[in-house]
């Protein structure tokens, strides 16, 4: 069997420009295919790869022949393939998201090694983004809303742990499963992408030359929108929130520039830039950490 093309793993993870990522390289699926290159996309592991990427049992012959099956069949005759998946690391249901303890993607060791293993013999970097918990955190609380029961933001910071959400923490268990790993902050990707693409297809220089499509612009939940649902709640707790939240979110899309959902008073806010602030210092300390930042 010929080996495996070299890999780069993009992991996500949730609410960290995951779909900006992707449709960057969707969109340069042609002029990378003539450079070699092939590109995965989400919808794509999970209709050729999850079994392979989230094994439950199956042995490593199998494992790697549903991996090579699907390569051949996605990206024949690459030699080098970019997959992007945020659900390597584990989904936003609160268990796969939020540990018990708070602590983030608590089986992110397991389903990265499960992942690597699936690509065995071939060479894989893994990139991961960060996000500033700021605006993580209201993220994924609305993401989880669309499957998970009822929970205000109140009750859904409040079984935070008292130092926050840590990417350090998350890193430094992913570290021993892939020994190297190229992180980025979401803030930066409208500027990045370019250079992402230079990292994950080793062709440098190559970003640039790309006709990128404009980002839309972000649309987030506005403060308004969830100031009344919260209250709404709050008065009938069997109402459907989710029916809500669904016309929220167009009506983000119809008005992108309202002001968005920001639960945090002036000093949380103050606490969680210091602590971005420190985390980004400790993680490109990290020897085995590269940092992608905009030129």
């Amino acid at each position: 069997m010929a080996r495996l093309a070299s890999i780069t793993l993009i992991v996500g993870p949730h609410q960290t420009g995951a779909t900006v990522v992707q449709d960057s390289f969707v969109s340069a699926r042609d002029p990378l295919r003539a450079e070699g290159v092939g590109v995965i996309t989400s919808a794509e592991v999970r209709d050729h790869l999850r079994l392979a990427l989230q094994p439950e049992g199956r042995s490593a012959t199998e494992v790697k022949a549903l991996t090579r099956a699907a390569l051949d069949r996605l990206c024949p005759g690459a030699r080098h393939v970019v997959v992007i998946e945020e659900n390597t690391l584990g989904t936003l249901a609160r268990p796969q998201f939020l540990g018990e303890s708070g602590i983030l993607y608590p089986f992110a060791a397991k389903r990265l090694r499960d992942a690597l293993a699936a690509f065995g013999g071939a060479e894989v970097r893994v990139g991961l983004a960060i996000r500033h918990p700021a605006s993580f955190l209201p993220a994924c609380w609305a993401e989880q809303l669309r499957q998970a029961p009822w929970q205000s933001f109140a009750d859904f910071a409040a079984a935070l742990p008292p130092a926050g959400v840590r990417w350090l923490w998350l890193v430094n268990r992913m570290l021993p499963v892939c020994s190297t790993l190229t992180l980025w902050s979401a803030e930066d990707l409208p500027a990045l992408r370019p250079q992402l693409i230079d990292w994950a297809t080793g062709l440098r220089g190559f970003g640039a030359t790309l006709g990128l499509p404009d980002l839309p612009p972000a649309a987030p939940l506005s403060h308004r929108a969830i100031t009344q649902l919260e209250a709404r709640m709050a008065e009938d707790p069997g109402c459907d929130y989710r029916l809500f939240l669904r016309r929220a979110r167009a009506a983000a899309l119809q008005n992108p520039d309202q002001r968005a959902f920001d639960p945090w008073s002036a000093e949380d806010r103050a606490a969680l830039d210091r602590l971005h602030a420190e985390e980004l210092r400790d993680l490109v300390a990290l020897p085995a950490v590269t940092r992608l930042e905009p030129r």
